[in-house]
């Protein structure tokens, strides 16, 4: 009965202590057994480790070494140990999540008499937090009855802390009671343990226990330790500590030891309180680091205490310790892989010799594995990776969540998307997966477009398909077929297999049954038989860490619902409750991790014990934010409520946030020294975040101290760099930084230096050369596009392009996207939105019904009174909402806010309508026809395309719609006007004709101008001109009423645009207007003498006439530029407002970057005023060419 310390620094060879006073032990008693004491964490290889070198010690020099008396374990290994047949032992295991269920069912008992937890059970991560607070008291010694002494001795506490001691009272008696005689936690195992052994002889029983300075051993462990010393023949602790310090005065709370310090007191203090020998202090000795590690140890210890001399010092090698400061994460991973691979290539080292560490390896969860894999580094992190994200989880969550909120989009998808759940088809097979996959994606779109959720998911009648483009006739063709075919497919799917599930869970009674039916309903709709083919496909690949997951999170799943019928199972079944019981069971849930090789690196976090054999450690993320740590776990008794606990002899929690923290120099420390020849430091400057990283205060102290010189590791590599071995690894890696340097030297016209030439050569031999050729060829890529050859033009166009102008307009403002648009058709996904689009398409059809219905009827909207000018604008509105046909409006029935816009739109053409019904009172000029179609085949009343011909014996026919064409019928003579309703504020811009982005007033009119015979029987009728109106609901500020309302809205109501000037026409249009006098309908003004004054709106006919063939030379050239494959990247940038690029959906394909020296914007070139751009027209039209 005996208790020793190994002590010393960490650089020298505890294990080695040990094992040598094991090795005498058993040469002095080789019938004793010998129990070699490690953390969990480190077990497998610590056991390969101490056999092998204690066959050294024995002088067995076989290859294969075993020692039944010599048994390395973990302490709970070591309970199975020496209980593994005892009753205790047998009673199921019970996981975390089966604990979060006992305190979930410990809340529900007891919600009328908790203070403070009764409503905190439904706040997510509560219950798990309340379990891990039990546990802490339970590892802690603390029992029901010493937490209940404790919270009634409490003197100075608040009414808070009151109330937390109450219900962790009343939940942890609950939760103990549950637990007795039904389950065993790990955290039982230890009282168990040290119960069972104190009535076991272990006179000739020794213990040596390894690596457990970077924590306190908890009370349950203490209580271990205190049986062992009681009842073994030794106990030996190997501490990494400086000194012992057998009593308080001893301990230095500045001294880099603290923590291990408090460890040695606290056993031996223990020890003596039970007259057990404590034996004098083991000093280990022998050195395991190089001497330059030794001396950064020297001066991390005297740093902790601020006696370190300002002296600088040389290490004795300047490589055994590096720092290395990257671009971001990525630049930084990909130098450390490249300096194993150099290092195991030349040097002679193998892959389990680098141990790579930071403090939160989740930072770098997606950067370490691709680079690993691509530089082909076998590794093994042996963190563990949490089951939260598996699709089987994504699944489960979405079933209750469809139910819960009721089929809406994101949760249907979530759960069609994990592919768990397929549909079958007729003969019984499964649906193959690119099927389904392109059956979803066509349901995601048109639930998108349509906005379909809730009830229409579960109606009988099938979702109506159309595509609802404006050139479609409403044929639906085979493709359309199958494309309703695959939605509605879907849809079924989704009803037919849900509906009947949640019907069964909403009869049952209890837990049990609502388990059964869960289990029984995945089974069915072949969730398993998913999982099955995943493991296999996996196999196949070779991946075998990836094929253990799928069985692993169906068995885990088994588990919790197992757990969940015993505890829970007769209680009546709460969907929400039991969904939050799950998730918190899988976030716990980690996947079991099978090192692929022992020949490999491992990577690891900083805050847990490591191993010491590795010869070179890599800490990476050595920022300001994690060295030092300043994040701490949440505990439900907070610091200052630990404090104000006053516990009983041998009970204790864990430590404060403050003494967390003061640790954490050590915990550095014992990183820094698990190498024992190299130590490289590394951290990105760029965080990820927009944020810049600043090296950690410790590094810098080390790097000023040792005058480290900084490597800066770029992320991409200079042309003319010499030594390139820093970016070289395997040849897809290399090739990767071979792409970058050619870039690089292109960029600054400079040569490839002579080692990248080398490397490009290697790669052009090897088998990667077509790649390399291929990837090299892109550096001297232009973001300038190629000109379609006839043979793709001719694919695209054929030999006869029917456009609208609106689309030529759009070539004119940037070739390219005319091209991604008209020629691949490409088009951005439809969502339920009421777009733009939408409400043109609906004032268009009110004004044509509203029109029509006027013409149809014969009346004169100047004679409606107002409440029958409502009366029509609602007939008219209604039927074209309530019109099954319009898909488009649906959304104007979907939510209550849409319905309030559905009302504003009915208002402006309310307003419209009487706007027309005032402006008929002053005006003579009267609607034709309403929504003239021109060059569509099969249109009613239609009129012919403008047809041109173009070079090549190509031709170019435009097509449209006129919203309203208007005459003014003289005695005399007549006029023909165009109206083209829009719902902002438009006039006609010359220099925007001049450019070919807005041709479409002109088009419009030269088609009116070629087909007057169709619209009138006046052989002498002329154009009147062009007009916009702005469908609105005006908002009238102050100054616009002074003096008249219905003046105010009248003029908010002008016509915008261009008229000719011929004095018949102007004084015609508004009858009683006087001279000196604005037009109250049309945009002109008289002068004194009775003219029209000078304005922009007015023009003469000759102007009106060059307007239209310059408009017709536009079309011509754009129709020949199409046709001879031009897709310029020229976005048209005017002298102000917004260039072709600003609402562009394109952006991502063209890559437009003005910086480029090949990106140019198409700037305006016509001049300000209007005089000058007409004379510029007339002069191309007359010199027959455009600019």
């Amino acid at each position: 009965m005996t208790l020793q310390f190994v002590t010393g620094k960490a650089s020298v060879d505890h294990q080695a202590s040990l094992l040598e006073s094991l090795a005498q032990t058993y040469q002095e008693h080789p019938t004793d057994q010998f129990y070699y004491l490690v953390p969990n964490h480190v077990k497998f290889e610590s056991e390969v480790q101490v056999l092998s070198r204690l066959a050294t010690l024995t002088g067995n020099h076989d290859e294969a070494y075993a020692q039944s008396a010599v048994q390395v374990l973990s302490l709970t290994r070591l309970a199975w140990f020496f209980m593994k047949n005892e009753p205790a032992y047998q009673l199921p295991r019970i996981s975390q999540a089966g604990m979060n269920m006992l305190v979930y069912q410990a809340i529900l008992d007891h919600q009328d008499e908790l203070k403070l937890f009764g409503g905190e059970a439904d706040r997510p991560g509560f219950i798990s937090l309340l379990t891990r607070q039990l546990l802490e008291l339970k590892t802690g010694q603390v029992s029901v009855l010493d937490l209940q002494q404790v919270a009634e001795q409490l003197t100075d506490s608040s009414a808070d802390l009151d109330a937390k001691l109450h219900d962790l009272v009343l939940i942890y008696d609950s939760f103990e009671t549950a637990m007795l005689g039904k389950y065993v936690a790990n955290t039982d195992l230890l009282n168990q343990l040290s119960d069972y052994l104190a009535n076991v002889d272990l006179s000739h029983a020794h213990f040596y226990f390894d690596g457990f300075s970077q924590t306190q051993f908890s009370a349950q462990e203490a209580k271990l330790l205190t049986t062992l010393m009681q009842r073994a023949a030794s106990v030996k602790v190997a501490l990494i500590l400086d000194q012992g310090t057998s009593t308080p005065a001893d301990i230095n709370e500045q001294s880099l030891f603290y923590q291990p310090a408090r460890t040695y007191l606290r056993l031996y203090q223990i020890a003596k309180a039970n007259s057990i020998t404590v034996l004098p202090d083991v000093h280990a000795t022998a050195s395991r680091v190089a001497p330059a590690l030794t001396q950064l140890e020297q001066y991390w210890q005297a740093s902790a205490t601020g006696l370190v001399s300002q002296r600088t010092e040389t290490l004795a090698d300047t490589q055994a310790v590096q720092l290395i400061e990257a671009d971001n994460r990525y630049t930084e991973v990909a130098r450390v892989a490249a300096i194993i691979r150099k290092l195991v290539a030349e040097d002679g080292y193998q892959y389990r010799d680098f141990l790579i560490l930071t403090r939160h390896l989740d930072q770098y969860a997606t950067v370490i594995p691709p680079i690993m894999t691509m530089q082909a580094i076998p590794y093994f992190s042996d963190v563990s990776q949490s089951m939260v994200d598996h699709p089987l989880v994504e699944l489960i969550t979405a079933l209750f969540e469809i139910k819960r909120k009721h089929f809406q989009y994101a949760d249907i998808m979530r759960l069609l998307k994990t592919e768990l759940m397929l549909p079958k088809t007729d003969d019984g097979q499964y649906l193959s997966i690119d099927a389904f996959r392109d059956a979803l994606f066509k349901t995601e779109n048109w639930v998108l477009k349509m906005g379909y959720q809730g009830q229409r998911w579960l109606q009988k009648e099938d979702w109506p398909y159309a595509r609802l483009q404006s050139d479609d006739l409403g044929t639906m063709t085979s493709a359309d077929q199958h494309t309703y075919d695959q939605i509605n497919g879907i849809r079924r799917f989704v009803r037919d297999t849900l509906m009947p599930f949640y019907r069964q869970l909403d009869r049952v009674n209890n837990g049990r049954e609502a388990a059964k039916v869960l289990v029984t309903f995945l089974t069915n709709c072949g969730v398993t038989d998913q999982l099955l083919v995943w493991r296999d496909r996996a196999i196949e690949a070779g991946d075998l860490s990836q094929a253990s997951q799928p069985e692993q999170t169906w068995q885990t799943f088994c588990n919790l619902l197992d757990e969940y019928v015993t505890i829970l199972g007769d209680r009546v079944f709460n969907a929400p409750d039991f969904l939050a019981l799950l998730q918190a069971g899988f976030e716990g849930a980690n996947y079991s991790q099978i090192p692929s090789t022992l020949d490999q690196v491992t990577i690891s976090e900083s805050g847990i014990i490591q191993m010491n054999n590795r010869k070179i450690t890599f800490m990476i993320g050595a920022t300001d934010k994690s060295m030092p740590d300043t994040t701490l776990p949440s505990h439900l008794l907070n610091d200052k409520d630990r404090q104000k606990l006053v516990l009983p002899e041998g009970e204790y929690l864990g430590d404060d946030g403050i003494l967390t923290l003061q640790g954490e120099p050590y915990l550095n420390y014992m990183a820094f020294m698990t190498p024992s020849e190299r130590l490289i430091f590394s951290y990105p400057i760029n965080a990820g975040d927009d944020a810049q990283n600043q090296l950690s205060p410790y590094v810098a102290r080390i790097q000023k101290h040792f005058n480290l010189e900084k490597q800066v590791h770029h992320a991409t590599p200079k042309a003319e760099e010499t030594d390139v071995t820093t970016y070289v690894g395997t040849k897809r890696a290399t090739l990767r930084h071979l792409v970058q340097a050619s870039n690089d030297s292109r960029e600054r016209s400079v040569s490839l230096s002579p080692s990248w030439q080398y490397v490009y050569q290697s790669l052009t031999k090897s088998e990667l050369g077509p790649l390399t050729e291929k990837l090299l060829g892109s550096v001297a890529y232009r973001n300038v596009p190629t000109p379609l050859d006839q043979e793709i033009v001719t694919g695209l166009y054929g030999t006869m392009i029917n456009s609208s102008i609106s689309k030529l307009e759009e070539f004119y403002r940037n070739q390219y996207a005319y091209f991604l648009k008209y020629g691949l058709k490409l088009r951005e996904r439809d969502e339920f939105e009421l777009s733009p689009a939408n409400t043109g398409e609906f004032f268009h059809a009110a004004m044509d019904f509203l029109m029509k219905r006027v013409n149809q009827e014969h009346i004169d909207l100047a004679n409606l009174d107002d409440q029958q000018l409502t009366q029509l604008v609602e007939e008219v509105t209604s039927v074209i909402l309530n019109d099954p046909k319009n898909l488009q409006y649906a959304i104007l029935n979907s939510s209550e806010r849409m319905k309030f816009i559905k009302g504003q739109l009915i208002g402006v053409v309310r307003h419209m309508a009487k706007m027309f019904h005032k402006q008929n009172q002053y005006t003579p000029m009267r609607a034709r026809r309403t929504e003239v179609l021109f060059g569509h085949i099969g249109a009613e009343n239609g009129l012919p395309p403008l047809a041109f011909d173009l070079e090549n014996d190509k031709k170019i026919r435009v097509r449209g719609k006129i919203d309203r064409i208007d005459t003014l019928k003289l005695p005399d003579n007549e006029y023909i006007g165009i109206v083209d309703y829009k719902s902002s504020e438009r006039t006609v811009k010359f220099n925007d004709i001049y450019e070919g982005i807005a041709m479409q007033m002109m088009t419009y009119l030269d088609v009116v101008q070629q087909n007057m015979s169709l619209l009138t029987d006046d052989p002498d009728a002329q154009l009147a001109g062009a007009l916009y109106l702005h469908l609105q609901n005006p908002r009238l500020k102050p100054s616009d009423i002074k003096q008249d309302i219905e003046r105010a809205l009248l003029a908010k109501g002008r016509y915008e645009g261009v008229l000719v000037s011929d004095d018949q026409l102007i004084h015609s249009l508004e009858p009683q207007l006087q001279v000196s006098e604005a037009a109250k309908v049309f945009p002109f003004k008289l002068k004194k003498d009775g003219s029209a004054a000078k304005s922009n709106s007015i023009i003469t006919m000759d102007q009106l006439q060059s307007l239209l063939q310059f408009t017709e030379l536009k079309i011509k050239a754009a129709g020949n530029a199409i046709f001879d494959g031009q897709i310029q990247l020229n976005p048209y940038k005017p002298l102000s407002g917004n260039s072709a690029m600003t609402h562009s959906p394109y952006t991502a394909i063209m890559q437009f970057d003005p910086m480029l020296p090949e990106n140019n914007y198409r700037l305006q070139t016509a001049l300000s005023k209007n005089d000058e751009i007409i004379k510029r027209i007339q002069e191309e039209v007359n010199n027959h060419g455009i600019h």
